[in-house]
C-alpha cells in the first residue's frame, strides 16, 4: 500500500510550512529530482519538518527524491522515496542543536562533542555533494545593544561568565563540521537561524513562544519593558532557506537567515499581540530600574540576501498563526488584520452589488453565473472566501452584450459603469461597476488616479472559440497578443512571455510604440469575438485571468442551478465541479495558512460613507 500524502497526514498549519519551499519562487521540481537526502540528528519536530519539506517535492511533482533520517545512535528511519544506504546520500543535513536547549554538564558536553566528531566524520564521508549544519544566533554570544551580527562577526565572549556555555558548544559543533568537511574534501554550508517559531514546532522556549502561549490561554501578567531586540524566523523560511542553500548558494560559507520584519523586543511583541488579540492579550508592561538581564540575538542576513533570498513570513503573521494554533479554534483560519479591519465592509458592498446584478438580470431575462473566486466561495464556503476582497460574475457573450445595453438605465446613481466607451483612458477588456466617492486602487490602477478607482465589481464574458485544437491555439495566441498590446501599452511596460519567446517579445515591444491604442483595442475586440457568429462547442476565458488555461466545453455553461451564498441564492453552472476543476484543479483544497491574505494588491482604500456598510435584507 502506498504511503499517504502529506495532505492526509498533517494538519493545515504543518502542511503550510512543509510545502513552503515547494511554493517558493527560488526552486523548481528539477532542483532535487532523484536526490538522496540524509538527515542526521536527534529525533525532533525540527527534524521531521526538514524531512517533510523535502518529501513535499514528491507529493507535488513525483521527482523520485528520497529522505532518510539517521539518529545520533545510528538508528535509521526512512521518510520518503526509494530506500537508500547512507553512503549513497547526495546531501547530508545535520540538525545539530539549532534552537534547542543546551543543558549539559561539562563532562556530558565533552562526551557529546567527541561523539558528534565521529558522526560528522561519517557524514562527511557519506555526502556526495554537500553537507549542511543547522545552527543559530546564540553562537555569536553577547551582542552590544542594537548590534546585528553579520556572518563572520562575533559578540562578547567571557569564559568565566554565566550563559556562555551554549555559545562555546555551538561554535564547537560548527568547527567540527567545517574540519570534517575539509578533511573529506566535501563542500559544506552552515545555516544560522534566528529564533525559530512556528505552529506545531517544538523548539526551545523563547519570548515569542512564551508570549503567544500567554495570549492563547488568556493569562494575566505584567512584564518589564525591554529594549533588547532579537531576530526571529518562521519555520517556513528556515525550510526554504535550507533547500535554497543546497541548490543555489556558493559552498563553504556561513549564512544567517531571519524572518520578514522579524526583529523585535519582548515589549514590541506584546504590542503586536495586543493589536491582533485585544480581547485575549492581558499582558501589561511596567518600567523598572532593575532589568532582568535579557540580551538580544540580532542577526544580519546579508549573504543569503545577496543571493537574492528574502523571507516571506513576518513575525506578526507568525505570532498570529502561533496563537491560533495553540487555541485550536474550529473553523477556517484567516488573518483578522486584513485591510485594517475593512474587509467585512468590502464584502458587504460586494454582496450588495451581487443582489443588484441579480435583480437586473432576472428583470431582463439575462443568464449569468457567479465566477472565479466568488463561484469557488459559493461551493466551498457557501459565501465569500473568508479572505477574498473581490467578486465576479460571468455571462455568455450574447447575455453580456444584452446586459451592457440596459445596465446604465438600471443601476442606482451612485454606481458607475466603467468600460472604454464611458471613460477615456480606461482600456479594460471587461466591464467594471464602481461605487462613486470611494477608492479601491490596485497597484496598477493607482497609476491612473484620474480614472474612477472606486470599489469595483467585475463582469466578464466567456466567448466562443474554435472546435479544433490547432485553431483554438491560434485563437488563444491571437487573443494573448491583442490583450498584451493593450495592457502593456496602457501601463507603458514591456511585453514578456516568461522567457519562452524572447525574440517575438522584443519585436512586439519595438512595434507597440507605433501602434495606436485604438488599433490595439480593435485587435483585442476582434480576437474576443472572432467566433461569435459561428457554431462552436467550446468557450474560453478571453477577458479574464484564465486565458492560458485554454478552452472548455460550452455545455458546462448551458444550465444554472442556485446555491447558498451569504444567506441568499445565486446561480452557478450546473456543471460547476467540472468548471472549477478546470479552473483550479483540486478546488476544495484551501490556500496555505500563511497565504490567506486578500487577493488584490490594494494600495489606496477609502470606503467613504460606506465604511460601516451592511447589506440590507432584500428577501
Amino acid at each position: 500500500m502506498s504511503k499517504k500524502s502529506l495532505r492526509d497526514r498533517l494538519n493545515e498549519f504543518q502542511l503550510d510550512w512543509a510545502q513552503a519551499a515547494v511554493r517558493s519562487k527560488y526552486l523548481n521540481e528539477e532542483s532535487f529530482r532523484g536526490k538522496k537526502i540524509l538527515l542526521i540528528g536527534e529525533k525532533s519536530s525540527l527534524t521531521k519538518a526538514v524531512a517533510w519539506s523535502f518529501e513535499a517535492w514528491n507529493d507535488n511533482y513525483s521527482v523520485g527524491l528520497s529522505v532518510t533520517h539517521m539518529s545520533m545512535d545510528g538508528a535509521i528511519k526512512h521518510y520518503a522515496g526509494p530506500d537508500f544506504s547512507p553512503e549513497e546520500a547526495d546531501y547530508v543535513i545535520l540538525t545539530g542543536y539549532c534552537c534547542r536547549e543546551v543543558s549539559f554538564t561539562v563532562e556530558e558536553e565533552i562526551e557529546y562533542l567527541a561523539h558528534f566528531f565521529e558522526v560528522a566524520q561519517t557524514a562527511a564521508g557519506y555526502a556526495r555533494e554537500k553537507i549542511l549544519l543547522l545552527s543559530d544566533g546564540r553562537v555569536y554570544g553577547r551582542l552590544p545593544h542594537g548590534f546585528a551580527a553579520s556572518e563572520y562577526e562575533a559578540g562578547e565572549t567571557d569564559p568565566c561568565g554565566q550563559g556562555f556555555e551554549t555559545q562555546y558548544f555551538l561554535q564547537a559543533l560548527e568547527s567540527i563540521v567545517v574540519s570534517c568537511a575539509r578533511d573529506a574534501h566535501i563542500k559544506y554550508h552552515i545555516l544560522r537561524t534566528g529564533l525559530i517559531l512556528g505552529a506545531y514546532i517544538d523548539v526551545m522556549e523563547h519570548n515569542a513562544y512564551r508570549l503567544a502561549r500567554m495570549v492563547a490561554e488568556g493569562r494575566e501578567d505584567t512584564l518589564e519593558f525591554s529594549a533588547e531586540q532579537s531576530s526571529y524566523v518562521n519555520i517556513h523560511d528556515v525550510l526554504t532557506a535550507i533547500q535554497f542553500m543546497l541548490a543555489t548558494c556558493e559552498s563553504n560559507k556561513i549564512f544567517n537567515v531571519i524572518g520578514k520584519a522579524s526583529n523585535a523586543s519582548r515589549s514590541e511583541m506584546v504590542t503586536r499581540l495586543y493589536r491582533n488579540f485585544p480581547d485575549q492579550c492581558r499582558i501589561g508592561l511596567r518600567w523598572s530600574e532593575k532589568k532582568d538581564g535579557e540580551t538580544g540575538i540580532l542577526l544580519n542576513p546579508q549573504l543569503i540576501s545577496r543571493n537574492k533570498f528574502s523571507s516571506k513570513v513576518s513575525l506578526e503573521d507568525g505570532l498570529i498563526m502561533l496563537v491560533k494554533s495553540m487555541q485550536q479554534q474550529k473553523g477556517t483560519f484567516i488573518f483578522d488584520n486584513t485591510y485594517l479591519g475593512k474587509l467585512t465592509a468590502v464584502q458587504q458592498l460586494l454582496l450588495g452589488y451581487l443582489l443588484e446584478i441579480d435583480r437586473i438580470c432576472k428583470k431582463h431575462g439575462i443568464k449569468y453565473f457567479l465566477a472565479g473566486g466568488t463561484l469557488l466561495g459559493a461551493i466551498r464556503h457557501h459565501g465569500f472566501i473568508p479572505w477574498d476582497d473581490d467578486a465576479d460574475v460571468m455571462m455568455l457573450r450574447e447575455d453580456y452584450d444584452h446586459f451592457m445595453e440596459i445596465v446604465q438605465d438600471e443601476v442606482p446613481d451612485n454606481i458607475f459603469l466603467q468600460i472604454p466607451s464611458t471613460e477615456e483612458g480606461n482600456h479594460n477588456a471587461f466591464a467594471k461597476l464602481r461605487i462613486n466617492n470611494t477608492m479601491f486602487s490596485t497597484l496598477f490602477t493607482a497609476k491612473f488616479l484620474d480614472m474612477h478607482n472606486g470599489i469595483f465589481f467585475d463582469i466578464l464574458a466567456h466567448d466562443k472559440t474554435a472546435n479544433h485544437k490547432w485553431s483554438q491555439k491560434l485563437h488563444l495566441y491571437g487573443t494573448i497578443l491583442g490583450r498584451a498590446l493593450v495592457f502593456r501599452k496602457w501601463g507603458n511596460t514591456n511585453i514578456i512571455s516568461g522567457g519562452k519567446h524572447p525574440h517575438v517579445c522584443a519585436v512586439l515591444n519595438r512595434i507597440k510604440r507605433f501602434i495606436p491604442m485604438s488599433w490595439a483595442e480593435w485587435l483585442q475586440a476582434r480576437m474576443l469575438r472572432l467566433f461569435q457568429h459561428r457554431k462552436s462547442e467550446y468557450l474560453y476565458d478571453g477577458m479574464g485571468r484564465n486565458l492560458k488555461r485554454g478552452p472548455f466545453p460550452k455545455a458546462w455553461l448551458d444550465e444554472a442551478v442556485y446555491v447558498d451564498f451569504e444567506g441568499y441564492k445565486f446561480p452557478v453552472p450546473k456543471e460547476y465541479d467540472k468548471y472549477l476543476t478546470w479552473l483550479y484543479g483540486d478546488y476544495m483544497q484551501m490556500l496555505p495558512v500563511s497565504e490567506r491574505q486578500t487577493s488584490h494588491s490594494i494600495v489606496v482604500t477609502d470606503l467613504g460613507e460606506y465604511s460601516h456598510y451592511r447589506c440590507r435584507d432584500y428577501r
